[in-house]
């Protein structure tokens, strides 16, 4: 099974612990399939588009895509597949399957199913083997439902779909896995910046239009890892210096009620109360002196999904007011993952402090 990857080792840090800058700029992460368009419709005699018209049945304004052949032998397309083929085969290791080829092999839901239940360890209430079209979509909907109430991809759900993936789509089943990577802290490395360009067919006033589009499958390994394989101070301080955590939360928490208490609000575990991002919100709209209209987001986030969206805003809040992107994810968060709390709220102690 493939290893954590090495973390290049921490320099020494003479100033101490708060000298650290923690986060830097990136790039806000694309949320949409087709969102980055590449080049306008192109013409067919180029060599990389490669169709025949006439093998389109298409009503007016009906839209159809396919993966450009030449995209799919780009290196870091093949160095995707391969990666996710070893994890899961390495994850499913004990139940002897074995992934060849992840379209071929995943569409039916068989293997997805196995790599749910294994990662999030429950079970899913299905039939064991499904032959028919329909037994398998709906095998997919269980799997895929299983998803979204894991709160698996946030907001990159419509990236992926029952019909997406039982239709063999690679552009949809490699976001499902990069997304089931990414929320289980699959100790691979996924190539940075993964894309595939796809083709866009539409039917227009009886004539075949045609575009080529990029779609991002993979952004930063910062992003995808939540900065796990970048080790920082906090990297240092779990590992070497537990002792000290109680003293940085004290310091943290401490920060935070010397704002939120003119709101009448107080924090008193660090862990859990930042995970709805309602007291990011107000502690930013407190630092900043501006009031955060109420339908901004969500007081009572009863969902994941509504929390991860509260945590989103407060990330833009924390960029628009000129600090760096945080290096944790609103999912880690969410998930009260306390590494990646303490280093958002660091992120405010180091601009804010003398407030």
């Amino acid at each position: 099974m493939a290893g954590y990857p090495k973390s290049p080792r921490p320099a020494e840090n003479k100033d101490g612990f708060f000298s650290l800058t923690l986060g830097r700029k990136k790039k806000q992460k694309e949320v949409s399939d087709l969102e980055q368009e590449g080049r306008e419709a192109i013409d067919g005699s180029n060599g990389s588009v490669d169709y025949d018209p006439s093998s389109f049945h298409l009503e007016e304004n009906e839209e159809r895509t396919m993966i450009d052949k030449l995209s799919l032998e780009d290196p870091k397309v093949k160095e995707l597949q391969k990666v996710l083929m070893e994890w899961i085969n390495n994850s499913l290791v004990e139940q002897r399957i074995i992934v060849k080829d992840i379209q071929e092999d995943l569409f039916d839901g068989q293997v997805l199913q196995k790599l749910l239940e294994k990662l999030g360890n429950i079970k899913l209430q299905v039939p064991e083997v499904t032959q028919t079209d329909q037994g398998q979509k709906e095998k997919l909907t269980a799997v895929l439902d299983k998803v979204t109430e894991q709160g698996i991809g946030g907001w990159d759900e419509g990236k992926w779909s029952v019909d997406g993936i039982h239709s063999k789509s690679l552009v949809a089943i490699l976001h499902l896995l990069v997304a089931l990577a990414t929320h289980y802290h699959a100790p691979i490395r996924m190539p940075e910046k993964c894309s595939l360009k796809v083709i866009v067919i539409t039917k227009r006033e009886g004539k075949l239009d045609h575009k080529v589009v990029s779609v991002e499958i993979t952004s930063t390994l910062e992003e995808m890892t939540g900065g796990r394989f970048e080790r920082d101070a906090f990297d240092t301080l779990f590992d070497h210096a537990p002792d000290k955590l109680s003293l940085v939360k004290r310091l943290l928490i401490e920060f935070a009620n010397r704002h939120l208490e003119k709101v009448n609000l107080t924090v008193t575990d660090l862990d859990t109360q930042f995970a709805d991002g309602v007291y990011l919100i107000l502690l930013m709209g407190l630092l900043e002196g501006y009031f955060v209209p109420l339908y901004g987001f969500s007081l009572t986030p009863e969902t994941f999904e509504a929390k991860v969206h509260n945590l989103q805003f407060a990330f833009e809040l924390m960029q628009d007011a000129g600090l760096p992107k945080p290096k944790a994810r609103p999912e880690d968060v969410a998930n009260c993952e306390l590494k990646s709390t303490l280093r958002v709220l660091y992120n405010l102690f180091t601009k804010y402090k003398r407030l």
